[in-house]
């Protein structure tokens, strides 16, 4: 007959419980943090967005990191535009490596060009939610 096994105490459990839960928040903020002497990099984050509007060229620039070469990531304009035409709508969108690829992290430029008349106040960037007010460039005569 086997033997039975000890019923552990409830304190134990909820420590471990709550020790789970910690983590979790850390890792759900976005926060980098050390691993084994390595830095973490949430795949795909991307930052340091510019939108300038200069003459009748709209650019729109930023960075994203990967924790491994190969990804390609591009913009192009979302389709349906939303409900504010002030606000132009890009959806940004990362193709994955294929094949074997180097195991180090990547900074990969990410850039968007439209020529447009139309004088856009904010550029927001799809799925991330990220809205950047758009930069005048004022030529002088």
């Amino acid at each position: 007959m086997p033997a039975r096994k000890k019923p552990t105490s409830g304190k134990a459990k909820a420590g471990k419980a709550k020790a789970t839960k910690a983590k979790a928040s850390k890792t759900k903020a976005g926060k980098t943090k050390a691993y084994a002497g390595k830095t973490y990099v949430p795949p795909g984050k991307c930052s340091g967005w510019k939108a300038v509007f200069n003459g009748s060229i709209l650019t729109v620039t930023g960075k994203c990191i990967f924790p491994k070469h190969g990804f390609k990531v591009t913009l192009k304009e979302a389709v349906p535009q939303g409900i504010n035409p002030a606000i132009l709508l890009l959806k940004k969108t990362v193709k994955p490596p294929t094949g074997i690829v180097i195991p180090t992290p990547q900074a990969v430029s990410v850039s968007f060009t439209k020529k447009t008349t139309f004088k856009y106040s904010k550029v927001t960037i799809l799925p991330d939610g990220v809205t950047i007010n758009v930069q005048v460039v004022l030529k002088r005569k």
